[in-house]
């Protein structure tokens, strides 16, 4: 997590669930209070309107300020792994989880308050991406879950760390950032990861001898499966990696970026009620 001065907003793109009626109708509802708060509003599709133009997150030249998604967690994960510029989210909740969302849907007077008076910050989030000799990289903002393929027996995994070889019979491993350190692998009973550190977080999955949770500096490294495995990327793509096919985890992508109206480096952790 890496703080920024803000910039002067002017325009907003607005995305929301697919498959949520009423998380789109809110979006609508936003984008119609926003423009005659006098921003410039372009509707991302698939969301449609006829009363704004339409745009794509894999749109290189997309030329919006900020882009606001309607939803919960889900939304968030998917619009960050689709939007090709880099580009500040706004998460508002409306519907699942909404760990990553930083306003309900009924506090728009409030946005567009702050965001006039320039308060608020840019939050920086690290991801990673996944690939494989036969799979082209997919970036993740919150885990890559590596799961066996046969499920008859653990299989051996060989995690190949900068300066360490971990060799060991398990069900799989998860590699958490920080923001995805309160995801699946905490319901494992894993620990988390404060969000303003630069570390990554791997956790095993019944490893056959015992293998703690291991916090590392984030960096690239490469696991290899001794047999079939599935890579799960955000819980929403997955790919299938033949046995003995190196798996790398790269570091070296472009940070997710959200818009935030408080400098908290766990509010995550104070998403959940703690």
């Amino acid at each position: 997590m890496i703080y920024l001065k803000p910039t002067k907003i002017n325009s907003f793109g607005i995305t929301s669930k697919d498959s949520d009626i009423t998380a789109k109708k809110a979006a609508l509802n936003i984008a119609k209070t926003l423009q005659k708060a006098g921003f410039n509003i372009k509707i991302i599709s698939p969301l449609v309107s006829s009363a704004y133009p339409i745009i794509s997150l894999t749109d290189n030249n997309l030329d919006v300020d900020c882009i606001i998604s309607v939803g919960g967690d889900g939304t968030i994960l998917k619009t960050a792994r689709q939007l090709k510029k880099q580009i500040p989210i706004l998460g508002i909740h409306k519907g699942g989880k909404g760990i990553l969302t930083e306003l309900k849907h009924n506090e728009i007077p409030m946005l567009i308050e702050q965001i006039n008076n320039n308060n608020y910050v840019i939050d920086k989030r690290k991801r990673i991406s996944v690939s494989s000799k036969s799979h082209s990289p997919v970036n993740a903002l919150n885990e890559v879950y590596i799961e066996r393929s046969e499920k008859l027996r653990a299989i051996t995994y060989e995690i190949n760390l900068p300066s360490t070889v971990i060799k060991n019979r398990m069900d799989g491993l998860i590699i958490s950032t920080p923001t995805g350190s309160t995801g699946h692998s905490l319901s494992l009973g894993s620990s988390m990861l404060s969000e303003d550190l630069s570390a990554l977080l791997i956790t095993p999955i019944a490893p056959i001898s015992r293998i703690p949770p291991i916090a590392i500096p984030i960096s690239n490294f490469s696991l290899i499966a001794h047999s079939q495995t599935k890579a799960i990327i955000d819980g929403q793509i997955e790919f299938t990696v033949p046995a003995l096919e190196k798996i790398i985890i790269n570091t070296k992508i472009s940070d997710t970026i959200f818009i935030r109206f408080s400098d908290s480096t766990l509010r995550q952790l104070t998403s959940f009620g703690f």
